[in-house]
């Protein structure tokens, strides 16, 4: 069989060869830029979104406290469902821990907590609850090592959860069975939902 050689003295199979094998670098190269581009972008998005769910609530809640959502102000929250009312809480974990206390409604009561760019990292309801009310601590990892309540740390109506982020909110929800029972589970939110930052001069408000 006849091979033919270039100038060089190889072969333009060997040639052929040489040239694809020289590429696979780069073309390994450049999926991996791709793979870290589209992973980056995953996690920056929410942080760069302009319009997050923490941003939203901000026009219609006040700082480290709780807020019955009423009125127009669902446009904060697009997918809500309907039947639940909605308290809302953005806290600020810089000065203290918090503390998010929710009633016990008749039918049912969840508490959800979600980092700054609204990702959930908690949530508890009613059905483990041994008192009237779910009272709840948010911490910091540092404030997590200070901070005693001298009871069961791990009961649904007594429970410390360890934030992620130093900035989030609270979304405490009931259930109102049928749409008349709707004013009554949300004035119940209104006047026994609490969210405040603990400090020295201000300890856990009681029962």
């Amino acid at each position: 069989m006849i091979r033919w050689r270039n100038p060089g003295g190889s072969t333009y199979g060997e040639t052929r060869i040489g040239r694809i094998l020289s590429a696979v670098p780069w073309i390994v190269a450049g999926l991996l830029l791709g793979l870290a581009v589209h992973i980056v972008s995953v996690f920056a998005l929410p942080r760069l979104a302009p319009d997050d769910a923490r941003a939203r609530l901000a026009e219609v809640t006040a700082l480290n406290r709780a807020t019955t959502l009423a009125g127009g102000t669902e446009a904060a929250l697009p997918l809500a469902d309907p039947a639940f009312e909605t308290a809302v809480c953005r806290y600020d974990l810089t000065g203290g821990a918090l503390h998010v206390r929710a009633p016990v409604t008749p039918h049912y009561t969840a508490i959800s907590l979600y980092t700054s760019t609204g990702i959930a990292f908690g949530a508890i309801n009613d059905r483990a609850a041994t008192r009237r009310t779910m009272d709840l601590f948010v911490v910091t990892a540092a404030q997590r090592r200070e901070l005693a309540t001298g009871e069961d740390e791990t009961a649904a109506d007594n429970l410390i959860m360890v934030s992620p982020t130093t900035e989030g909110f609270v979304l405490i929800r009931a259930l109102a069975v049928q749409p008349s029972l709707a004013p009554l589970v949300r004035e119940q939110l209104t006047s026994q939902a609490l969210c405040e930052i603990l400090t020295p001069e201000h300890p856990p408000t009681t029962e």
